[in-house]
């Protein structure tokens, strides 16, 4: 047992706050700086030697050529400021993960969406000694286990029974199965398997479990 006055669980705790706060007020001029000699991602790898920095791609001389415009750059840099601001805190995961040892993947991720808008999104992180056929085919396995569930979800209950009605009756069926012990209790089994796996309504069922005679009931 550690002599320590605090546990890991304490450290990684502050190593998280501390990663919190080094977004939560960024100077703004500062972000600038740092945009300057930064490559604009999507162009970086231009093969006709089109790559431009921010600066060489925002930056141009204004109408007397006598200066430089950097309206277009102030606005990238005001985007960027908001970004960083309004970034979600994923600090103790981000230290919980390095800790760990594993590496988030920038390659894999699943998104749920409702409409337009993402409902949830699920990230990935594997330890780097996972092969990636084993990381994709986790990912794809998870990504059919989400959408099977849903598809589930999206199906109709028959002629409009909630589920509320569905286990009442099965409650019901359930109930007087207890001291049945003739052919009726076979009948009866069948019809919970059939509202089980929705193959009859609680209409039909109601009706079905009327004609059916159980001893002691």
């Amino acid at each position: 047992m550690s002599d320590r006055p605090y546990t890991d669980d304490d450290l990684r705790a502050e190593a998280a706050r501390q990663h919190a706060t080094l977004a939560e007020d960024p100077h703004f001029m500062g972000v600038g700086e740092r945009m300057e000699d930064a490559w604009v991602p999507s162009v970086e790898t231009a093969e006709d030697g089109s790559a431009r920095t921010w600066t060489g791609l925002l930056v141009t001389p204004d109408e007397t050529g006598d200066d430089e415009d950097y309206t277009a750059f102030g606005e990238a840099q005001r985007t960027i400021y908001d970004l960083i601001t309004g970034a979600a805190d994923v600090s103790e995961w981000a230290i919980n993960l390095g800790a760990d040892g594993l590496t988030p993947s920038t390659e894999h991720e699943i998104t749920l969406d409702a409409g337009e808008q993402p409902l949830a999104r699920v990230h990935f992180a594997f330890s780097p000694t996972m092969p990636a056929e084993i990381r994709t085919a986790f990912v794809q396995g998870l990504g059919q286990a989400i959408d099977d569930a849903d598809a589930a979800l999206d199906e109709p209950t028959l002629d409009g029974d909630c589920d509320g009605d569905v286990f009442e009756l099965i409650s019901d069926i359930a109930s007087r199965l207890r001291d049945a012990t003739d052919s009726g209790e076979y009948h009866a089994v069948g019809l919970i398997y059939d509202l089980a796996n929705g193959r009859t309504t609680v209409t039909e069922a109601r009706a079905e479990l009327a004609e059916i005679t159980l001893r002691h009931v």
